[in-house]
């Protein structure tokens, strides 16, 4: 089986743009008022959910 990025890639089809890597970070150095990313709300309002759900 072909790697999905070769196959593309010889099919000259455009990658979407990767967004970039998160930093590894403790507690003490997060600011206050830091942000969070709209897929990672959505993951952890899903998750709440589910939960509620199974209980």
């Amino acid at each position: 089986m072909k790697d999905p990025e070769k196959l593309l890639n010889e099919n000259e089809v455009a990658f979407p743009p990767a967004p970039p890597e998160r930093l590894e970070a403790g507690l003490d150095d997060i600011l206050c008022r830091a942000l969070f990313q709209d897929p990672e709300v959505a993951a952890a309002i899903s998750m709440e959910i589910a939960a509620g759900i199974v209980l």
